[in-house]
């Protein structure tokens, strides 16, 4: 992918990644197409000065994104998952995502975001099992986007080390779902937190009431 994108001029490759990802993330022939490795050679080329930063990490960020929505409206329709996917995806490996799905979907939905293939059933599984649009799209766009920017970022900086980079890159899904369960940590402590300390202000009052 990274010696194909060099072959056009930034533009241009901007338009071909982004249709690559879209397809990626949005299509049932996306469990074949690279998105990880598209990524990592957007990042690689704006570290070479063929493109900004900026702009490769936002496309990247963004065609992911609308691949995985369309993915999900698509979801609804019967002939979303058919039989040949399943037998080269494997059914070992749909019966787990379809599990996963069943008792925790936003979780699911956003960790999936790092994983090639359930990338892109994920979501059409998300529709189908009746998880609302708007709960998938919380999930999703955080995720699709950290995951687009901190792809291109890493390509972008890997320098001579691009090649070493773009074979280890499948350990890349560890670090982010640390990260995003770093994130939910916070936020259920926050939450904790902030009941708490209104719980507190109620009983506060109660007991000013009572005297």
């Amino acid at each position: 992918m990274t010696e194909l994108l060099a072959g056009f001029p930034g533009l241009l490759a901007l338009a071909i990644a982004a249709a690559v990802l879209f397809a990626e993330s949005g299509l049932l022939i996306g469990v074949l197409l690279p998105g990880s490795g598209t990524v990592l050679a957007l990042g690689w080329l704006a570290g070479q000065g063929a493109l900004p930063v900026w702009a490769a990490a936002l496309t990247a960020s963004l065609a992911t994104i609308a691949g995985c929505q369309h993915g999900f409206l698509r979801g609804a329709h019967r002939g979303a998952l058919n039989r040949r996917l399943v037998d080269r995806v494997g059914e070992q490996r749909m019966e787990r995502i379809e599990t996963a799905m069943g008792g925790r979907a936003k979780p699911t939905t956003a960790i999936s975001q790092c994983f090639a293939v359930v990338r892109t059933l994920v979501p059409r599984l998300a529709a189908r099992s009746g998880m609302p649009h708007l709960h998938f799209s919380a999930c999703n766009v955080p995720m699709g986007a950290l995951w687009g920017i901190g792809l291109t970022l890493l390509g972008a900086w890997s320098g001579e080390a691009y090649t070493r980079v773009r074979t280890a890159v499948g350990l890349l899904g560890l670090p982010l779902v640390a990260l995003a369960a770093v994130v939910l940590g916070l936020v259920w402590w926050f939450r904790r937190r902030r009941d708490f300390s209104g719980n507190r202000g109620t009983d506060s009052e109660s007991g000013s009431d009572f005297h």
